[in-house]
């Protein structure tokens, strides 16, 4: 007797552990920016109007953008998820900078060996988006 009560009461214990499922999502959201994508870098110049190729800094925290002419475009408040592979998808809050408003940054970000691009979400990315690795700025 004390034996089917004692199993009885251990299923009935360990039924609601056996229907709970963990769930995991692989692509999930992280604080700060991917250690992969870290660095300096800069694209060619494509045009002659251009003083200089437009540059990329990515620290931990913040993201700058920088083209010629034009003023600096700096994120933070950043996350990213991995969409593939090298490719992440970046969000951030973008900071008020000359004509810059603040708004929201949402970009697709690529970067393979010394080779990194960067668009905005849904665009494709072309040879124009291009970018390699620099010590420093030229």
């Amino acid at each position: 007797m004390k034996k089917t009560l004692l199993t009885l009461a251990s299923v009935v214990l360990l039924t609601p552990m056996l229907g709970a499922s963990v769930t995991a999502s692989a692509a999930s959201w992280h604080n700060g920016t991917p250690k992969a994508m870290r660095g300096k870098y800069q694209a060619k110049i494509y045009q002659q109007s251009q003083g200089f190729g437009d540059e990329y800094h990515i620290t931990a925290h913040t993201y700058i953008y920088q083209a010629s002419n034009m003023p600096q475009m700096k994120a933070t408040k950043l996350r990213y998820k991995k969409i593939k592979a090298h490719t992440w998808r970046l969000k951030g809050h973008i900071h008020q900078s000359g004509m810059l408003r603040a708004g929201k940054l949402d970009m697709k970000i690529y970067r393979k060996g010394k080779s990194f691009a960067a668009v905005e979400y849904g665009d494709a990315f072309t040879k124009l988006n291009r970018a390699k690795r620099v010590t420093a700025f030229h």
